[in-house]
């Protein structure tokens, strides 16, 4: 009975969710995890529930996941569809106020990975080549990146050795950008509120003059997944770069975002609730934490000591300057508001985990915006520059 409720995904989804909610209530004086402190019990009990069983029972797991796929991808839909159509409504002044600015972050952030991760590793000289690519594609948890490394490694060796550095690399990604948006506000006493107020002056928002929509729409919001699923599976040809897809968060993202500006197509109706779509999102985020503590809390705990150290290294030290970098630039460079600046941050970064951490320590689903105008130019970055470590 132990067994079969440590290994069931419901009960493990559901544990991590609930422990990381009290774990996020935590405060110490200013800071605290809040949703994000799914992702940090996840980690322990994947960890936990994988370590206590028998080697060969650890392997089965191991080789499945001990949360499935499909679930992983619908708890990633119902957070980006909700924040995405939140925040649609300003989607046209953020790009035309601050479009090229928030443009060359996809750029900067990316290549100061990518910079990084090189540097290190002829410095440090011991590592498979190959792992490289991987590490960084980890370190910005970009699913597109680790494609491009596949896609220009030769043999299964060497394949594997993408694989493990993305593995690797892909937690201290994700802890890097969820700690940076608790912890850069705090860092440099950035006010959530008075920023909030001043991002609405920039684009000449007045919130008061602003009808509310009212109810949630299942049919229009379900629409808004099939349609952004569908667009994320297309792959559009690059020549010798491959082939690059928006995947399921860019997808729905831009469908999203497209059609809650829209609003109304026909009998759609694509505006909702506020208090409906946050309520969905926080649903989402927790459940998306949960679930990627879960996955990658063995290989991450484990990537501590022996091979994966190494790359642990690079990966970490990727996804910090990458983050250290864009947010100077972006704040004292190009004078870019808190709320667009952490969104842009976190779509440079290619991070779902991220967006998330940003929404709940801004208090504001227009972080979005920045997030979806930084993301596919950071995609087509990340594809470049991890080429460009492959052939190096």
């Amino acid at each position: 009975m132990i067994k079969m409720l440590l290994t069931s995904p419901l009960t493990l989804i559901s544990l991590a969710a609930s422990l990381g909610l009290l774990l996020g209530k935590i405060h110490i004086k200013r800071f605290s995890l809040g949703s994000s402190g799914a992702l940090f019990t996840g980690l322990f009990l994947g960890w936990l529930v994988i370590t206590t069983l028998p080697p060969d029972e650890q392997n089965t797991i191991l080789s499945q996941g001990l949360v499935g796929q499909d679930v992983f991808k619908l708890s990633l839909a119902l957070f980006i569809g909700a924040v995405a159509l939140s925040s649609a409504r300003y989607l046209n002044r953020v790009i035309r106020t601050y479009g090229i600015k928030l443009l060359s972050l996809g750029i900067i952030v990316p290549l100061t990975g990518a910079l990084t991760a090189f540097a290190l590793s002829k410095w440090m000289g011991s590592i498979q080549s190959a792992a490289i690519p991987g590490a960084f594609s980890g370190a910005l948890t970009s699913s597109p990146g680790l494609a491009a490394a596949l896609e220009h490694v030769q043999g299964s060796e060497a394949e594997a050795a993408v694989g493990f550095g993305y593995a690797v690399g892909y937690i201290p990604g994700v802890l890097a950008v969820v700690l940076a948006m608790q912890g850069l506000p705090l860092l440099f006493r950035l006010d959530a509120k008075a920023e909030n107020k001043a991002y609405c002056e920039d684009l000449d928002i007045d919130e008061t003059a602003i009808p509310q929509a009212q109810g949630f729409r299942p049919l229009e919001f379900f629409l808004v997944i099939v349609l952004g699923t569908l667009l994320g599976a297309l792959q559009i040809p690059l020549g010798p770069l491959g082939h690059l897809g928006l995947g399921v968060t860019g997808g729905i993202l831009t469908i999203g975002l497209l059609l809650g500006f829209v609003g109304k197509l026909g009998p759609l109706n694509f505006q909702m609730s506020t208090a409906a779509l946050s309520t969905i999102r926080e649903l989402g985020v927790v459940l998306f934490l949960s679930v990627v503590g879960l996955r990658y809390g063995h290989n991450a705990i484990d990537a501590i000591h022996g091979a994966g150290l190494p790359l642990l290294v690079v990966a970490t030290a990727s996804a910090l300057s990458s983050i250290a970098v864009g947010f100077f630039v972006g704040r004292y460079l190009l004078k870019l508001n808190w709320i667009l600046l952490a969104g842009a941050l976190c779509g440079a970064m290619t991070s779902t985990p991220g967006l998330g951490a940003a929404v709940e320590s801004t208090g504001c689903d227009d972080v979005a915006s920045g997030y979806g105008a930084v993301y596919p130019v950071a995609l087509l970055s990340m594809v470049i520059f991890t080429i460009l470590l492959s052939s190096l």
